[in-house]
């Protein structure tokens, strides 16, 4: 109820407020430059595999362990965190091998030293995504039984634990200290999830659910492997302009990733289970008014903050920002760029609840078909937008991307209701 949502979204700020502070400390220490733009950049493969494969599973799960009992869920939980564990790990392990070849491929603007650099701080933060990735199967399991409130103790105390590491560990290892940050910080999560996990039961690598699991999942990974690349893409083209401005557009970026995650896992998640439920027993008048409900909600969120981005934001840049190595130029540069992703912004926030609508009936290759399709007519469109305006151009055609993808699968949404 309201209470639940309340203890989650101020666990997910929490988390959130945590994850904010490491990137505050590691830009007003180093300043933005080609050392964080590389570190950065380097996110681009880890956060792919999370991006995809974790919420892909995340999807696909929840709706799934919801309706098992008793010791089938203990098995089939096990079961698919170890399938995640040796899947994502081969994965991480023939990107690591391979990254001298295909990392210098997406900063085509950085020298040979920040390339370097960017290679190996890939390398590092891929054992952090295979951590997090099997995290995110835990999580589901825990969501599925509607425990939502140890996740997110468990990810606010990982938090907590890979920011104290960054302390540490940046007059030591400089910007390394950050990526591995990374492997404390999901390491930890996956330590701290075991315990609702159960006893601990072998694999059965012939079992029903891991056939029924990607049999489900795997149109949402061919799809989001595509589209959900975009960020790729936005670091590609960042990495052209000047020393610094990727790590500010990657700033910009996560600060509404974050801030999508506290409102998905206080409003979006809770109702999952409840729309699977629906679903499943063909109610469809009950699962518009949960859909309707939840996305309304958001949508009001999402303007609230950013009405406080508009009217707020510059002050509160300068108050956070206006000190160490980040010049006055840069925290103007980084609220024209909040204003600029508005699209992202709302777009992303009510595209989780529409999405997760179409997951809770099995269907994931709607919202797959749509997202892919968005992608293709955003890709020159962004190229334009940089080639014009510089950044600003490349974070509107990103805003125009996200609100036209999430206004179609609605549309879609609703007339299948209908």
């Amino acid at each position: 109820g309201l209470r639940l949502g309340a203890y989650l979204a101020g666990l997910a700020a929490a988390n959130i407020a945590i994850s904010f502070l490491s990137n505050w400390y590691l830009v007003t220490v180093l300043g933005p430059g080609r050392s964080t733009d590389a570190l950065f950049a380097a996110m681009i493969a880890p956060q792919l595999m999370m991006a995809v494969v974790a919420t892909a599973l995340t999807n696909v799960l929840v709706p799934m362990l919801a309706v098992q009992e008793g010791p089938l869920f203990s098995a089939a939980s096990w079961t698919l965190v170890q399938a995640v564990l040796l899947v994502c790990g081969l994965l991480a392990g023939l990107l690591a091998v391979s990254a001298p070849v295909w990392t210098p491929l997406t900063v085509p603007g950085f020298g040979v030293e920040a390339r370097d650099l960017t290679i190996r701080l890939t390398v590092i933060q891929l054992a952090g995504a295979v951590l997090t990735t099997v995290s995110a199967v835990q999580r589901a399991a825990y969501n599925a039984r509607h425990r939502f409130l140890w996740p997110e103790c468990s990810s606010l105390l990982a938090a907590a634990a890979g920011f104290g590491f960054l302390v540490w560990g940046l007059p030591v290892y400089n910007v390394a200290a950050a990526a591995w940050a990374t492997v404390v910080r999901g390491g930890f999560l996956v330590v701290l999830l075991l315990r609702g996990m159960g006893k601990y039961q072998p694999p059965v690598w012939g079992a029903a659910d891991l056939r029924e699991t990607w049999r489900r999942v795997r149109p949402l990974l061919m799809g989001s492997l595509y589209f959900k690349s975009d960020f790729v893409v936005d670091r590609f083209i960042a990495s052209l302009a000047p020393a610094g401005a990727l790590s500010l557009y990657s700033l910009a970026q996560q600060a509404y990733s974050s801030a999508q995650l506290i409102l998905g896992k206080s409003v979006a998640s809770p109702v999952v289970p409840s729309l699977a439920r629906a679903a499943a027993a063909n109610d469809w008048p009950q699962f518009r008014r949960i859909n309707r409900r939840a996305l309304l909600a958001l949508l009001l969120l999402a303007l609230l903050v950013y009405a406080g981005v508009l009217l707020l934001g510059l002050p509160l840049l300068e108050l956070t920002f206006g000190r160490g190595k980040f010049t006055p130029a840069q925290i103007h540069q980084l609220w024209w760029l909040l204003i600029a992703l508005v699209g992202v912004w709302v777009g992303g926030v009510v595209g989780q609840i529409i999405a997760t609508s179409f997951y809770a009936q099995g269907d994931t290759r709607t919202p797959m078909t749509i997202g892919a399709v968005a992608f293709t007519l955003a890709i020159p469109l962004k190229l334009g937008g940089f080639y014009v305006f510089g950044l600003p151009g490349l974070a509107a055609a990103a805003s125009l991307y996200y609100l036209g993808s999430a206004g179609t699968q609605w549309l879609v949404l609703e007339r299948r209701l209908r």
